[in-house]
């Protein structure tokens, strides 16, 4: 029987939540931070899916054969691994700056500003973007 191994690496973005699995639209379980599952299905041709809230991932197609096993990777947004920990390091000296030295940077206020329209982009636009799944 065909075996589908879906790992998730860990992230700080999506740390304390899970993704909802979808194999040809219907939900198969949840996979937390820094896990892995692993799903026995028939041989056949599927679609499976990852979501978050109103989030989710673009569907990878998979065709199984009788002994087959795959082994699947979902992760969250591109640089999603170095977005947050990026951000709160460019505020926090754009606002210790600021009020230590009463100096407005506009060079920090503009990749703030790249950053934030960054993420609204993954959670408004790119909704179906915002998670990956990629073949190992």
């Amino acid at each position: 029987m065909p075996v589908i191994y879906i790992q998730r690496d860990s992230e700080w973005a999506n740390k304390m939540r899970s993704f909802e699995l979808y194999l040809n639209g219907r939900k198969i379980g949840d996979i937390g931070d820094h896990e892995i599952k692993k799903y026995a299905v028939p041989p056949g041709v599927y679609s499976l899916e990852a979501k978050i809230d109103w989030c989710g991932s673009q569907p990878l197609a998979l065709t199984l054969g009788k002994d087959d096993t795959i082994h699947v990777q979902v992760s969250g947004f591109v640089m999603s691994k170095y977005f947050m920990p990026s951000a709160i390091l460019i505020a926090l000296l754009y606002f210790f700056l600021y009020l230590k030295y009463d100096y407005n940077s506009l060079v920090l206020g503009v990749i703030l500003m790249v950053l934030l329209g960054y993420l609204i982009f993954f959670l408004s636009f790119g909704r179906n973007y915002y998670l990956r799944l990629e073949l190992k």
